[in-house]
């Protein structure tokens, strides 16, 4: 008796130590024992678990009706079936397991393994997206080469056209040229996305660059009424290793940005300062419309705009250049009251 008891020990033991779900359930479809595993998956109580039977939480694989008949023929047949299944959990969270289900003959039990594979799912996906914005990159880059030589043509016509043109032609060429000039832009944009980042890379002050963006912007921010300001918390000689065109031209992009989202004026406020002497923190916060919550995780995704007349480009190639420079980047917005985008660049010091 004292042998079984202990055997009995090591297999419950053993059993709730398992890696993955594992569920008995006898021929009556009733759950006999379920694993402490199984809670993380499903998201259950394992003693909730234990008062349902296997029809109920069989409900909640979103499997077809076609690939769940299957199963349970070959279970029947040969005592053994697997299966590949979405399940929405007890909480509403959708996961993907693969399922295995044996008989074990001399007890008449059945046995259910139950892996997540939701992880592996999720990074398969990311590759295979990864992959085709590659392609698509790759694409975009040929046909924005072809395209742009018949626009050169287009635009040396029209400039030609232009000093014999009367009046009333000069107005329809200077649309002409004006929308030609657009196309360049949105080419420029997608070769831009589409080439290696620059890797030559050097120690400067993040201040005095953004000092010269802000010199470069201010004409444009007087237009809108908009007043610019910069507020520094970081000593002089706080360099960071990096391309000065490359930031640049993100601080150029985000400033832009935030003075598009301020049609009737205010502020904009820019704070560079140290954080624990390892990292510089630029933070450019505006008081535009803001950012609905269901389009921030998407404005980094390539060809993504809330604009009318945008490519969707910009940001994605800002957050590639600080990905390339070992930085990271963190929004937040309120609709109606602002948007404030966090630069976190690598601190280089000594240098």
């Amino acid at each position: 008796m004292l042998a079984e008891y202990k055997y009995k020990q090591k297999f419950e033991h053993v059993f709730q130590l398992f890696s993955c779900g594992l569920i008995l359930i006898n021929e009556k479809g009733t759950i006999l024992e379920a694993n402490s595993h199984i809670e993380k998956i499903f998201q259950i109580s394992r003693d909730e678990l234990l008062t349902m039977n296997a029809l109920q939480l069989f409900e909640i694989f979103l499997a077809t009706e076609e690939n769940k008949k299957v199963l349970m023929e070959e279970l029947f047949q040969n005592g053994y079936a697997e299966l590949f299944s979405e399940v929405r959990t007890f909480i509403g969270e959708y996961k993907y397991i693969h399922l295995i289900v044996s008989k074990q003959n001399d007890t008449n039990i059945y046995l259910t393994e139950i892996y997540d594979e939701s992880e592996k799912m999720n990074m398969k996906r990311r590759l295979d997206h990864t992959e085709s914005l590659s392609a698509l990159g790759q694409l975009a880059a040929s046909i924005a080469h072809e395209i742009r030589n018949p626009i050169t043509s287009l635009k040396g016509f029209t400039q030609l056209l232009l000093k014999t043109a009367t009046e009333d032609s000069k107005r329809y060429l200077n649309v002409i040229d004006d929308e030609i000039q657009r196309m360049e832009e949105i080419l420029t944009e997608f070769l831009q996305i589409s080439k290696p980042v620059n890797t030559e890379y050097t120690y400067f002050e993040v201040q005095w660059l953004m000092k010269e963006v802000v010199n470069f912007m201010a004409p444009q921010a007087l237009m809108q009424g908009i007043d610019i300001v910069i507020l520094l918390e970081i000593n002089n000689g706080s360099k960071i290793f990096g391309n000065r065109n490359l930031l640049k031209q993100v601080f150029i992009n985000s400033i832009k940005n935030a003075i598009e989202s301020m049609p009737d004026g205010g502020k904009i406020r820019i704070n560079i300062k140290c954080v624990d002497n390892n990292y510089i923190n630029v933070e450019i916060h505006d008081q535009g419309q803001g950012i609905a919550g269901n389009d921030l995780d998407k404005i980094f995704d390539p060809f993504f705009t809330t604009k009318n007349t945008g490519t969707g480009l910009g940001l994605s190639h800002v957050s590639k250049v600080i990905e390339a420079h070992g930085g990271t980047i963190e929004v937040s917005s309120t609709v109606g009251k602002g948007t404030t985008f966090k630069f976190i660049l690598p601190l280089h010091i000594g240098s």
